[in-house]
């Protein structure tokens, strides 16, 4: 995740969405007490930073950001005067699509705590353990907690578009970070009946992201 008080934006992360690559495009125009957090394992590029939280009310016990906070969790750290007029915003990802490169991720990159390489696509989707990001940018009640989700599909667009009204430099997004597992492997074939299953995990969040099955 990203917090800049330099530009007044909160980037909130969510998982096979390219947010590393977002991190790493984004810090070198970060002021020096902006927030990135750490990735594991580290990223060239990406150099976390100032990520022990400084909310005075909070001195009582130790904070700190991480990767994937949920905005409910940065809201509570930054303090809500600061995270109500920051601008926040997250991606997120067509169901099935993110699924499936969730999958690639559990049987190709060893790096990944749940990594199983004989696990078929359809024990996957039996598992049921998806990449809902419901818990990120919702709130307790499902209302949104983000003033704009991008889409995935159309990051690069959506991105500069932010970058423009963020006042950010940012000539389009050039890091691949984390990004070699996507075309890998064979073509993952999706019954029907996986596809509804998938995007009836997703209903949390299909209001505010608009994807169909």
């Amino acid at each position: 995740m990203l917090l800049s008080h330099k530009y007044e934006f909160i980037f909130i992360k969510t998982r096979k969405t390219a947010g590393t690559s977002i991190e790493v495009d984004f810090a070198p125009e970060l002021g020096p007490d902006d927030v990135i957090t750490p990735v594991y394992p580290a990223v060239p590029g990406h150099e976390p930073r100032n990520y022990h939280s400084r909310n005075p009310i909070r001195r009582w016990r130790k904070q700190t950001y991480h990767n994937h906070a949920p905005a409910r969790v940065i809201r509570d750290l930054a303090g809500r005067q600061v995270y109500d007029r920051y601008f926040k915003f997250c991606v997120d990802r067509e169901p099935v699509s993110k699924c499936k490169s969730m999958y690639r991720m559990t049987t190709l990159d060893s790096s990944f705590a749940m990594h199983n390489p004989d696990m078929t696509w359809d024990e996957f989707v039996e598992y049921g353990k998806f990449p809902v990001d419901s818990a990120v940018y919702l709130d307790r009640d499902g209302s949104l907690m983000v003033d704009r989700i991008l889409r995935y599909e159309n990051l690069n667009s959506e991105l500069l578009d932010v970058a423009s009204q963020l006042g950010l430099p940012f000539a389009g997004l050039q890091s691949q970070a984390k990004g070699g597992l996507r075309e890998k492997g064979p073509e993952i074939q999706v019954s029907p009946a996986q596809r509804q299953k998938i995007y009836d995990a997703f209903a949390p969040t299909l209001r505010h992201t608009g994807y169909t099955g």
